[in-house]
């Protein structure tokens, strides 16, 4: 058996699932791309009004449903088509207004992008029930290999089009740019208009989506060399992943939790492996197995260790939560970790299973049941029942409450324009509250409680910066310099210079030397590590306090002579020598070099 980056072609099931499109649909395709363009553009003049909040619902419900609209046409008389798409029009629609009303009396862009992107994932997995639904007529029996194909030839007409979009306009840029210089600006002043935009737009969208729908054929060696390039890949992540939970028990888990991005890592490698091993399996009908026998073991033990990194990131998040309570982004990390998790263990238990039958014998049931959860919980999330601002508002004012830190702007601000409606009826809540009725916090609880806007921006909560002294070493006979320059180090200007001494693989060392002729010995610090040894040379000022002097460096030594320079200064075996030669300068002219004798 030979491990080919190939993959194996699509089963007949599998192939029928990408009809041609008959020309009255590849026309309405085209239409409705110029119609969508047309309509965009009233919204952004405001023809349903000027405010976000009352042209943000039906633009997005407009692209969501037109763009449903196109990518799922097959018959235009299909009453199904037709049934199907007035169901999602109205589950959406729901669900954006509901977003509208989470946000309360003021727009927040924080509050629509993360609805926009949980609206994309809802309808991308909807589009490929709704896709075999109009292919078998039915949900009780759809075939795993239908949902299979659908969803990838989804991905790939998205890719083309997007593609498709901006090949176009990088052309009319072209048209526009050559025309500029021969001074005519038609073509630079019509393409910026916004009606032209959205309509050129709309029609690239709509002759892009007939290109790939309408054409099977080429867009199934697309489809071909997508699933071929993750078999390729997959076993490499699956080596990745093995090394990875094997070095745990060494390093422990401590440093995930420093890096404050173990969490998004984490869940971010359990998509790939999620992506390339459905990519390898496809429909489960392939004749041979995917790979040989030892390859097969290395996915399945990186399957069977994928609970590991999936369980540390939902650890990693409930770690934040437990620090610094819920927020809607810590509930949306708990929810897409928890299904991960999820994931995670059913894609376990088929991996140990399949040393014994079938190559991860069961996707056909997991995926298509963990759709319909994922789908669930997208719903949900947007409505009253697991409302994100709702908890986040409620566990931050909580904190507010039961916290015997002070109570900054920072923290009112953040509850007001964080969490929508509900923020603000925590902060008029808390007027009661005896901790909020006087002083300073009282003056800023009625300030934010009329605002317009977000008084102040929450700094970024930073890691403390790293002691210097912990990682400078004293050079063997040589004396510790004065406290005071130890003090003068640790803030700028001073600690930018030996910023390169917190890194793990540079040692630096201190050592005193009398450089001046006359006058104290002065602390320089050596760096070790790198291509080259150099030192900063401090002296003291003559109104106190320390600036760095220089740098003193040696240049064009061979590798051999490098090494000699590093170990002299490891041992602190670095003494001053005083030239046999004066310099010579020219009497009154400081900007000429002095003149050294040379030998």
């Amino acid at each position: 058996m030979s491990f080919a980056p190939c993959s194996a072609p699509l089963s007949p099931e599998a192939t029928s699932s990408l009809p041609a499109l008959p020309r009255l649909t590849r026309e309405m395709l085209v239409l409705t791309g110029l119609l969508q363009g047309g309509l965009v553009y009233a919204f952004v003049q405001g023809w349903l009004g000027s405010e976000p909040q009352a042209r943000a619902p039906w633009l997005s419900l407009l692209l969501a449903v037109s763009l449903f609209a196109m990518m799922s046409a097959l018959q235009l008389r299909d009453r199904l088509w037709w049934a199907s798409l007035a169901v999602v029009g109205a589950v959406t629609a729901g669900l954006n207004f509901s977003v509208v009303w989470f946000m309360g009396d003021r727009w927040l862009p924080r509050i629509w992008w993360p609805w926009l992107l949980a609206q994309g994932a809802l309808l991308l997995v909807v589009l490929a029930w709704v896709q075999a639904l109009l292919q078998h007529r039915s949900l009780r029996h759809v075939p795993y290999a239908s949902l299979f194909t659908h969803a990838w030839n989804n991905a790939m007409v998205i890719g083309f089009v997007t593609k498709f979009v901006g090949l176009c306009w990088s052309v009319l840029g072209l048209w526009a740019g050559l025309f500029a210089l021969l001074k005519v600006k038609l073509f630079v002043t019509t393409f910026t208009q916004p009606l032209f935009v959205c309509l050129a737009t709309g029609g690239m969208v709509g002759v892009g989506l007939v290109l790939a729908r309408g054409q099977p054929k080429p867009l199934r060696m697309l489809l071909q060399l997508a699933l071929a390039l993750c078999k390729l890949l997959l076993p490499l992540l699956s080596l990745v992943v093995v090394l990875f939970v094997l070095f745990l028990p060494f390093t422990g888990v401590q440093s995930l939790w420093e890096t404050r991005k173990a969490a998004p890592l984490l869940m971010g490698v359990w998509l790939w492996m999620l992506l390339f091993v459905n990519a390898v399996y496809q429909d489960g009908d392939a004749s041979e197995e995917p790979y040989p026998a030892p390859v097969r073991a290395l996915i399945g033990a990186a399957l069977v260790a994928m609970p590991v990194l999936a369980g540390l990131a939902l650890w990693a998040v409930c770690l934040r939560v437990q620090q610094y309570g819920w927020t809607h982004e810590r509930v949306w990390a708990v929810v897409i970790a928890a299904v991960l998790l999820v994931y995670a263990l059913g894609y376990a238990v088929m991996a140990v299973r399949s040393w014994q039958g079938p190559w991860l014998d069961g996707v056909q049931r997991l995926n298509p049941a963990m759709s319909w959860l994922v789908l669930a919980l997208l719903v949900l999330l947007h409505t009253p029942l697991l409302d994100p601002y709702r908890l986040g508002a409620a566990s931050q004012r909580e904190r507010l409450l039961q916290s015997t830190a002070p109570v900054s702007l920072a923290d009112l601000d953040s509850l007001r324009w964080d969490h929508g409606r509900h923020g603000l009826a925590a902060l008029q809540s808390l007027q009661s509250e005896a901790r909020f009725a006087t002083g300073e916090v009282a003056q800023w609880l009625a300030q934010v409680l009329v605002a317009t806007e977000r008084m102040t921006r929450a700094p970024r909560p930073e890691a403390p910066p790293q002691p210097l002294a912990g990682h400078l070493e004293l050079a063997p006979g040589h004396e510790r310099p004065a406290q005071d320059w130890w003090t003068a180090i640790e803030t700028p200007p001073l600690r930018d210079h030996l910023a390169h001494c917190l890194r793990e693989d540079v040692r630096c060392l201190v050592l005193q030397l009398p450089l001046e002729r006359q006058g104290p010995p002065l602390p320089l610090v050596c760096r070790l590590g790198g291509y080259t040894t150099n030192c900063q040379v401090f002296g003291p000022q003559a109104q106190g306090g320390w600036t760095r002097v220089g740098q003193l460096a040696w240049g064009g030594l061979s590798s051999e002579g490098r090494a000699q320079l590093a170990q002299a200064v490891q041992e602190g075996q670095l003494s001053v020598q005083t030239p046999r030669w004066n310099d010579v300068v020219v009497t009154g002219a400081q900007d000429l070099p002095a003149g050294r004798l040379r030998d």
